[in-house]
Parts: C-alpha cells; sequence; structure tokens
C-alpha cells in the first residue's frame, strides 16, 4: 500500500462523520439572516424608524454576508475552521443581543442598528463557510455530497427559525431577538470544537496525492526533481478532475470540449503559478448571498487569466443578468414581511396573526428556494449533455418564473395568495444561484472561477439596496401616523409592476444572449 494510501485511510471515518454532523448543526444554527423578514417590520414598528430606513438596513444585512466573505476566508485560513467558528458565535451572539437592546429601549439609532445587522451577516458567513470548508476537506472523493449537507441545512435553517417562532416566541419579538442571541451562538461554540480536518501534514508529495489517483501520484513523486512536460501536463489534468468533481453539486458536469475555452486555457497555463496546481489547495467558499463557490488557498486574485476574463463583454452581460435577477428576488425576501403586516393590517379579520404569516412566508421561501437549488444542476445538465443546449436557458426560465411572480405580486390582495407568489419567487432565486456558477464555469474555465464568480455577485449588492429602496418609498406614501399601512394591495404594488417588468427585460436579453451565443458556437 502506498504512503499516499494511508494518508487518506487515516484518521477513521467515524472521526470525520462526527465532524461532518457537527457541521450540518453549525450550518443550521448560523443561518439567521433568512428570518430578517420576521422580525425586521415589528423592529421598525417598535423604534418608530421612517419606513425609508428599510433600504439601509437590507443594505447592511446585505454588506456582511457579501463583503464579509473575503476577510472571513482568511480568518478560516488561518485559524481553522473550528477557532472560526468560535468567533462568527461571538459576531452572532453580539448582533443579536444589540437587536434585543435596541427593540426593549425603542431606540431609534439607526447606524448602530445597521452594524448588528452586517454583525448578523458577517457572523452567519464566518460560521457557516467554516462547516463547508470542513466537510469539504475530511471527504476529498466525496465533496459533492458532504459539502451538499451543510448547504442544505443553512438554507433550511429558515424554515426550523419560522417555525419556532410561531410555535414559541408568538407576538414575542423581544424573546425571539433574545433566543437568537443564545440559542445560535451556543449551539456553534458547543459544536467548533468538532470541527476539525482530519488531515495529516506530510510533505508535498504525499498532500499532491491526496485528489489525485494512487498511479498518478506515485509517477509524480518519483520524477519530482526532474519534471517533465509530460508530469506537469498530467498534473493538470487530474487538477482539473479533481475541481471539477468538487464542483459538482453546483450543476458542473463533465464539460464537453471547445475551441474558445481550450484555447483560452491553453493561453493562460504558462502564466499560472506552481503552487496553482497544487491538490493541497484545499476548497472554502467566496462571499454571496445564500449562494458560495470554491476558492483554492495561496490563489493569486488577479492575474493576466482573469484580467481578460473581466474584459469581456459577455463577462459584462453576465453581470448584469445576474445582479438584476439577485436584486428582485432579495428585494422580495426581505420585503415579504412587510406585505404580510400590509395584508394583515387592511384586513384584520384573518385566521393567521402577523408573525405566523411572516413564519409561513419566510419558510415556503426557503423550502421553493431549496427545491430550486436541489433541481437546477440535474436540468441543466440534461439540457447540455443530452440536447447539447445552453445552460443559459434554465436561467431564462428562471427570470420568466421570476417575472410570474412579481406579476402575481402587484394583484393578489391577500395573504392566503402571497403564499403562492412566495414558493414561485423562492424556486426561481434557487433557480438562478443554482445554474448560474456552471453557466460561468462554462463559459470561461474553472481556472479563476471563484475569483470571476465572486466578482460576478457583488452587482447584487446595488440592485438589493436600490430595489428596496423603491419598496420602502412606494410603502411609505401610504404608511399613516403610526407607521402603518392600511391600504393592503396599494401599499407596494407599484415596486412589483417595475420588478416584473425588469424580469420581463432580463428574460429578453438572455434571448438575445442565446441568440449570439449561438452564432459564435459558445455554450454558455
Amino acid at each position: 500500500m502506498s504512503e499516499s494510501q494511508q494518508f487518506f485511510e487515516y484518521p477513521p471515518v467515524g472521526a470525520r462523520i462526527v465532524s461532518l454532523v457537527a457541521s450540518v448543526i453549525v450550518a443550521t444554527a448560523s443561518g439567521t439572516p433568512y428570518v430578517y423578514s420576521v422580525f425586521a417590520p415589528q423592529l421598525v414598528k417598535n423604534s418608530k424608524l421612517p419606513v425609508s430606513s428599510l433600504s439601509n438596513l437590507s443594505l447592511a444585512l446585505a454588506l456582511g454576508g457579501a463583503c464579509g466573505g473575503f476577510p472571513a476566508g482568511l480568518m478560516i485560513d488561518k485559524f481553522g475552521p473550528g477557532p472560526a467558528d468560535f468567533i462568527g458565535s461571538i459576531f452572532q451572539f453580539t448582533a443579536f443581543t444589540l437587536l434585543h437592546k435596541i427593540y426593549t429601549t425603542q431606540s431609534q439609532n439607526i447606524p448602530l442598528l445597521m452594524v448588528a445587522l452586517a454583525c448578523v451577516g458577517f457572523g452567519s458567513i464566518l460560521s457557516f463557510y467554516s462547516t463547508v470548508k470542513c466537510a469539504t476537506a475530511n471527504f476529498p472523493h466525496h465533496r459533492g455530497t458532504a459539502g451538499a449537507l451543510p448547504v442544505s441545512a443553512y438554507a433550511l435553517a429558515a424554515l426550523l427559525y419560522s417555525s419556532i417562532a410561531v410555535n414559541f416566541f408568538k407576538d414575542n419579538t423581544a424573546g425571539l431577538l433574545k433566543f437568537f442571541s443564545l440559542f445560535c451562538p451556543t449551539l456553534c461554540v458547543a459544536s467548533s470544537f468538532f470541527l476539525r480536518i482530519y488531515k495529516k501534514e506530510k510533505r508535498s508529495d504525499a498532500t499532491v496525492s491526496a485528489n489525485s489517483e494512487s498511479a498518478i501520484a506515485e509517477e509524480r513523486t518519483t520524477m519530482k526533481t526532474v519534471p517533465s512536460a509530460a508530469s506537469l501536463m498530467s498534473a493538470f489534468n487530474e487538477r482539473r478532475r479533481s475541481l471539477r468533481g468538487s464542483l459538482s453539486f453546483w450543476g458542473i458536469g463533465v464539460r464537453s470540449p471547445r475551441g474558445s475555452v481550450s484555447s483560452f486555457s491553453q493561453e493562460n497555463r504558462p502564466l499560472l503559478a506552481p503552487e496553482l496546481r497544487r491538490a493541497d489547495s484545499s476548497v472554502i467558499y467566496s462571499a454571496v448571498e445564500d449562494v458560495p463557490v470554491f476558492v483554492r488557498e495561496h490563489s493569486p486574485i488577479w492575474n493576466h487569466y482573469i484580467v481578460k476574463a473581466i474584459c469581456q463583454r459577455l463577462f459584462l452581460k453576465y453581470y448584469f443578468i445576474l445582479a438584476s435577477l439577485q436584486g428582485i428576488g432579495q428585494m422580495y425576501i426581505y420585503s415579504v414581511g412587510f406585505i404580510v403586516v400590509a395584508q394583515v393590517n387592511s384586513t384584520p379579520n384573518k385566521k393567521l396573526t402577523v408573525g405566523q404569516s411572516q413564519a409561513l412566508q419566510v419558510s415556503t421561501i426557503a423550502i421553493a428556494s431549496f427545491l430550486g437549488r436541489l433541481t437546477s444542476g440535474p436540468i441543466s445538465d440534461v439540457f447540455r449533455r443530452k440536447f447539447h443546449a445552453q445552460r443559459i436557458w434554465c436561467i431564462f426560465f428562471a427570470s420568466s418564473l421570476m417575472g410570474l411572480g412579481q406579476h402575481l405580486t402587484s394583484i393578489f390582495d391577500s395573504v392566503e395568495q402571497i403564499t403562492l407568489c412566495s414558493f414561485i419567487t423562492g424556486f426561481a432565486f434557487g433557480f438562478v444561484f443554482g445554474t448560474f456558477p456552471a453557466v460561468v464555469a462554462d463559459r470561461f474555465g474553472t481556472e479563476g472561477f471563484s475569483t470571476i464568480w465572486g466578482l460576478m455577485t457583488t452587482g447584487g449588492i446595488i440592485t438589493v439596496s436600490q430595489l428596496t429602496k423603491l419598496f420602502g418609498y412606494y410603502l411609505g406614501k401610504h404608511t399613516d401616523e403610526d407607521g402603518v399601512c392600511r391600504a393592503g394591495l396599494e401599499c407596494y404594488r407599484e415596486a412589483f409592476v417595475f420588478t416584473k417588468w425588469a424580469s420581463l427585460f432580463i428574460s429578453a436579453l438572455l434571448l438575445l444572449t442565446i441568440y449570439i451565443n449561438h452564432r459564435l458556437g459558445t455554450k454558455g
């Protein structure tokens, strides 16, 4: 038995399974940003904050999650997943303690409230990304399955917390915030001791063999002192297959060879530093709202390949499309709690209270988004492999579905009907983020993929901010002196008419992109 094989047989599987279970627990505990809509309307009303502040609060939460991804990755790499998770729990405790204090004192300190929400977002992704790195590093041959467990748990956390809010904290927002400040950090701290990467640090050749076939690993070890062109090419191919496998649960399957991308990769291979081809670059996730991708340690952020990629017109087109769909989806997710308040206040004789209705919408969005992410990968693979079509057709489907959800939101005038809108919008949102990483990888390749994808998702911060500001503007037009809108549908209808037409515009742009890609022979 070779040394590289012994490397994978130790430690026992049981220890790694315990770590995986701990990862799932931490991921569930850290999914707090998804329950923003459960407590935000009550927090704003209790503190008598202006409705125009909604966009600032949503922006703070988004900034904490999106822009905090890079420093979170650095902390995980430096301190390890366990200590990083512990630090994330401190941020979560501090954030919800501040929110509880603001609620009970009816403070109108908006900057302090924004800091608290930013800490919620940053603490959440710091703990969450720790679990994903731990899961994927401990199971290098089953990264897709292992990584999918904490990802799924994180997405379904909203269902758990909304159920807790309804059953145990009905009309008790202060108690709910206190619960979050204690329960989530406690679970993260208790599980942080089990978040360990069970991996022997031997010499570099043994580490390289961890993600390669044993025969090729032995050949590379033997020829280490005198590297040849053949051995370097073999290493490149093995690394590419390993990375492709690790991205499988994002819907990135085996790609058909294409002249454009292949030549692009060939041209830039000499520019890659030797450490980029090492397999000891374990994976973490880069910053996105609820959509992470793999980043390799020691990888330079800017290199010639990435500069060439982001200067392409297609990159800018994809950037605009993703930013628009991300903004539309997150605007609905962040605003649905206020939609429920408007509906319930316009017709008070409802069977469900405001808290129950909000929890229902959050749970519906969580389940729908999970289903969208789960089904998008296989469906896009069928489009690509069986029908030889572009994956971006799936984005067109999601954009059209998003437009339908926005249209129904602009005409439905009851909480029961809004539930259907939540399911459609949540499914479309999950479908977008389940498919788009594969579209990007197909077009630009996997070298530098994480940096390209991370840059592409930054546009959502701008669109989320502007669209929530638009929602707050129309809601504020119909709000009375008590800060409550009792006009029902008219409180927010104009905002969703705008997002409906925006979705249709994106759908038309996608059709144009599909046509151009077909003419150029590009399979995006």
